[in-house]
């Protein structure tokens, strides 16, 4: 929960593993369902990409790196006021809105400079 990352299940499974070795990966799947489902952590999924935890419940939005996969959390008042288009809410009926902004991070912006 401090991390402030995002990481998948198995990430979080194998952390847990190096304190409580015995500990299966169906405890901890479970866990991380209840966790969401209770508003404890949020999730973040993208297509083609594994399920990502969030400890950060509060409302704000993510920009993704392209190459490594990092998530960082950003806040932007105009995106939380932004309302989906009624094509888009014909046959669904919206819980919430978040943006996710695609890019390439710093660290491997520099390694492609070198």
């Amino acid at each position: 929960m401090q991390s402030g990352s995002h990481p998948d299940a198995d990430a979080i499974y194998r952390h847990v593993c190096a304190e409580h070795p015995h500990i299966s990966r169906d405890t901890v799947y479970r866990t991380l369902a209840m966790m969401e489902e209770r508003g404890i952590i949020g999730s973040v999924l993208f297509v083609g990409n594994s399920k990502r935890y969030d400890p950060n419940t509060a409302s704000h939005h993510h920009i993704v790196c392209l190459r490594c996969r990092k998530i960082v959390d950003f806040t932007a008042p105009s995106m939380d006021r932004m309302e989906p288009p009624p094509t888009a809410t014909r046959k669904f009926r919206v819980l919430r809105t978040t943006v996710h902004v695609e890019g390439i991070c710093e660290e491997c912006a520099g390694r492609t400079r070198r």
